[in-house]
């Protein structure tokens, strides 16, 4: 931002105001709208040397006056709203002034809690009247602004961190909701009764904007519910009539009322629910508690909607040529680039979103604005009763996070059909998800089999634990079709095994002649299966238990003296998720009810285990690889300076070599960033050392996996 002085007199008609400008006037410019000024009007001001206010540091403000420099569309404007309002909540007897852009200042008209708004270009009196001043300018495309929410970056901005509420605050005008109910009315009752929803599949930029063809989708899913309307403001799009006529989209066109904002606000309010592209409408219905799906692929849409409980943001889940979603490219940068490739128009990472996906979203979104429901009384694990929050809604289900043991778990719990699985005959969101067990049916002859399993990560890293804890009787939990049981024959143990599905068990006895009884719980297994055991393993079985504390006590006690217990799940804190943070709604993974009821923290599943009677307990993750690092990180290309002012492209294929290079340590010492989460317990006292083992494991695990044995 810059100081201009005016040169001559300049009446304007600027940003959305009036401006009666004398020579000599001075004035605050955000860089990017001073470029937005006319060329000869640009040439009648002079940059001009004037000192600032400081900038806010979280000082006290009470007698004081904060000028917040904003430009702001309109999304943006409503997400400050929580940070304006904390802070003079904080600070009643302070003056706070706001600059916004004349179009997105309706929004902040009439907030009690904001003394005076300015306009964008500020009147440097304004600006030199104040005693601090934050910058929330010049932010699209800065690392700050690009890793926060809306809502987080202005609470930061404004050192408050957190507020008491952080949904916009949403005015709505009386006369024009009256005026739009009468048409919602009509619509209401010539559809016989049904909910209304809002779509507002049109962005501020096409990157983000929703293909006409995946409305039509959606809607026919909706059409026995719900009656869709389309509110696009004038100035979004004159082809949306085209649209609905090419597309034979039935939505009720209701645009050529949506005169200003306002009209925009009083629609949300009147509707149902809310499917949006569009941000500003997001946080409009946020504001107002609408079950809200937010369909995007280039930007992470949980930077947008992460503190709305009422909003279910879909992402998508694309690999293409350039991109892996969300590249995070804003409509700034230029057109999609892979949509370029793709010779099409509309961003490519949106149109592999399934509209089932969106849908089941929609419904999910209703459960979210329940305010009573079904609540967990206590912890399934450690028992803690007090409050237990909701972490999210998923699937038709609702997960629970216990602030005393950190274990997620849903409730009321609901019972997978694992034959149904494998035969991949879901009817939710599980039909979209990478669930393997279809492909587990499709077994090989014994030692190709054996090969196939071993060479994978989550079970390379068991061959250095497998030769060195002692042999014996031997129980693999959820044994599919036999896979590991080969594998623990040929390292001298003697297998046995337990399976839900029949069909898995029918291939383990009469394919590889393995002992396998078909049983959902240890209650069910004959005489010779309940004798003791030296080892029991469940592979990705903790996750799919009701009652994971009494799973984890049978399996004590059907282990002799000085047996062991290994067992793995999906790790909470797996390379992914740390570098992305935990991604709510990631629909396509599975890790969620009624296919996983519980998740486990490496604290919660150590816990988990002394509690059930165990007197060792080892926590470990398989190695981190090169393919699990970048399901975390994306390489991006760019240009490097050099010292002689010389610029070199570097592709993005040199910045993923690079990082992977560097990476490399962490191959063979990370102890929990990888993508499965294992569990060694042992009952009794034993003299191996397991920590070294496992040290070692991980280190020959990642050597083998990555570069193989050079034999």
């Amino acid at each position: 931002m810059k100081v201009w002085k005016a040169k001559a007199k300049i009446d304007l008609n600027f940003n959305g105001y009036e401006f009666k400008i004398k020579p000599g006037d001075k004035f605050l410019f955000a860089e990017d709208v001073f470029k937005l000024l006319p060329e000869n009007v640009g040439k009648a001001f002079e940059q001009t040397h004037s000192v600032l206010p400081p900038f806010y540091r979280g000082e006290p403000l009470n007698g004081k006056t904060l000028l917040v420099i904003a430009q702001a569309a309109i999304g943006d404007a409503l997400c400050m709203t929580p940070a304006l309002r904390e802070i003079k909540k904080r600070y009643p007897d302070m003056t706070l002034n706001v600059s916004i852009s004349g179009r997105a200042r309706p929004v902040l008209e009439g907030l009690s809690y904001i003394d005076s708004l300015v306009p964008m270009p500020i009147p440097f009196k304004e600006v030199s009247r104040s005693h601090y001043i934050v910058k929330t300018i010049e932010m699209v495309n800065t690392p700050q602004f690009d890793n926060l929410s809306l809502i987080d970056y202005y609470l930061w901005k404004l050192y408050i961190y957190k507020a008491e509420k952080e949904t916009p605050d949403i005015q709505i005008d009386e006369a024009v909701l009256n005026e739009m109910k009468e048409r919602f009315d009509k619509i209401r009752q010539a559809s016989g009764g049904k909910k209304v929803l809002l779509f507002h599949y049109l962005a501020s930029s096409v990157h983000r904007t929703l293909p006409p063809k995946l409305l039509k989708e959606i809607e026919d899913l909706i059409w026995n519910e719900y009656v869709p309307v389309i509110c696009s403001l004038p100035e979004e799009d004159i082809t949306v009539e085209t649209a609905l006529d090419v597309y034979g989209i039935r939505a009720a066109n209701f645009s050529v009322f949506m005169k200003d904002i306002r009209y925009l606000i009083a629609s949300v309010a009147l509707s149902d629910a809310v499917i949006t592209a569009d941000t500003a409408t997001l946080h409009i219905a946020a504001g107002l508690n609408k079950p809200t799906v937010l369909v995007s692929g280039p930007i992470d849409p949980s930077f947008r909607a992460e503190n709305y409980s009422t909003v279910i943001p879909v992402r998508a889940n694309y690999t293409g040529q350039s991109c892996i979603s969300p590249c995070m490219r804003h409509a700034t940068e230029g057109p999609c680039i892979e949509a370029q490739i793709k010779r099409q128009f509309y961003s490519p990472c949106i149109e592999s979103i399934p509209p089932k996906v969106i849908y089941f979203a929609l419904k999910d979104a209703e459960l979210m604005i329940q305010k009573e429901y079904e609540k967990p009384e206590k912890c399934i694990l450690c028992e803690f009763n007090g409050n237990i929050p909701l972490f999210e809604v998923i699937n038709g289900s609702r997960v629970f996070e216990c602030p005393s043991c950190g274990l997620h778990f849903t409730y009321p719990m609901k019972i997978m059909d694992y034959d149904e699985a494998y035969r991949k005959e879901h009817k939710d969101l599980l039909d979209f998800t990478n669930i393997p067990y279809e492909s587990y049916l499709n077994v090989e002859e014994e030692t190709k089999e054996i090969e196939k399993w071993q060479n994978l990560p989550r079970f390379n890293v068991l061959i250095p634990i497998l030769s060195q804890i002692p042999k014996g009787r031997l129980l693999d939990v959820g044994s599919s079709t036999g896979f590991f049981m080969l594998i623990a024959k040929k390292f001298g143990f003697e297998p046995f095994g337990m399976e839900a599905s029949e069909k898995a068990q029918k291939i383990a006895r009469e394919k590889y002649k393995l002992n396998v009884v078909q049983a959902m719980s240890f209650a069910e297994l004959t005489d010779d299966f309940k004798k003791p055991y030296k080892v029991i393993t469940a592979f990705e079985v903790l996750e799919h238990v009701h009652e994971p504390l009494n799973f984890l006590k049978d399996i004590y006690f059907l282990l002799e003296n000085e047996g062991f217990l290994i067992l793995s799940c999906p790790p909470f804190y797996k390379f992914e998720n740390t570098a992305k943070g935990y991604r709510k709604y990631k629909w396509w993974y599975g890790d969620y009810p009624p296919n996983h009821v519980t998740r486990w923290k490496p604290w919660t599943l150590y816990y988990a285990l002394k509690k059930a009677g165990f007197d060792e307990v080892h926590i470990f993750t398989e190695p981190l690889i090169p393919g699990t690092v970048l399901e975390g990180v994306t390489p991006q290309g760019f240009n490097l300076r050099l010292a002689d002012g010389k610029i070199v492209e570097v592709d993005a294929n040199v910045t993923k070599a690079v990082v992977l290079e560097t990476l490399k340590p962490l191959y063979l010492n990370s102890r929990f960033l990888g993508n499965f989460q294992y569990a060694i317990a042992v009952k009794g006292k034993v003299s191996i050392n397991l920590e070294e083992i496992i040290k070692k494991a991980i280190k020959y695990s990642a050597v083998e996996i990555i570069w193989g044995r050079g034999d």
